[in-house]
């Protein structure tokens, strides 16, 4: 317990787990689609087709390369410039769900923090489902010329999986441990 103003403070307890997963889908999919308008725009320049690809090993070089670091982009802008500076610990799903990522004494997290939370862990060691962790796996295939085969994106899963459970056992997610992080209601 914090003294705040002579006041006792007791940090919030952990956002329930129904609200916490809607807006882990809305992240997925808003970040997704944010993370995949480069890599689209790049694909359409390239080919002239008006679908849009997000499989950066089917760019001819060095294309994909350059559609994978600005997927990749986007998505830092996404998962961690806006929680950064626009919406303190807040990404857009967050914040539809009146939900903030805070530190465990409910201060928001310091940058490093912040970027382990949601660089490192959610986008890409958690990122099996999240299209920047796909960008990663792709680059690696890229660089190894496919010798690496599935067994990374098998590992990211597992990350994943493990990850998920951990929440659903009523604990924290692996970024949440690694950061030192907790995820609250916002209108408290």
């Amino acid at each position: 317990m914090k003294k705040k103003n002579n006041a006792a403070v007791t940090p919030a307890p952990p956002a329930p787990l129904n609200r916490r997963t809607f807006a882990f889908l809305l992240d997925w999919y808003l970040g997704s689609a944010f993370s995949a308008v480069p890599v689209g725009i790049l694909w359409n320049m390239q080919t002239g087709e008006e679908v849009i690809n997000t499989d950066i090993t089917l760019f001819e070089a060095p294309y994909g390369w350059l559609a994978g670091a600005l997927g990749l982009l986007f998505g830092i802008i996404y998962y961690y410039a806006v929680p950064l500076k626009v919406w303190q610990g807040q990404t857009l799903g967050k914040r539809l769900m009146a939900l903030r990522i805070t530190g465990e004494d409910g201060q928001p997290l310091s940058a490093g923090s912040l970027a382990l939370r949601q660089i490192v862990g959610v986008m890409i060691l958690e990122g099996s489902f999240m299209l920047t962790g796909q960008y990663v796996l792709q680059m690696l295939t890229m660089l190894t010329r496919g010798a690496i085969g599935k067994g990374p994106g098998y590992l990211l899963l597992a990350v994943f999986l493990i990850s998920a459970w951990m929440v659903c056992k009523g604990g924290k997610a692996a970024h949440d441990i690694w950061a030192g992080s907790k995820v609250v209601s916002s209108h408290q």
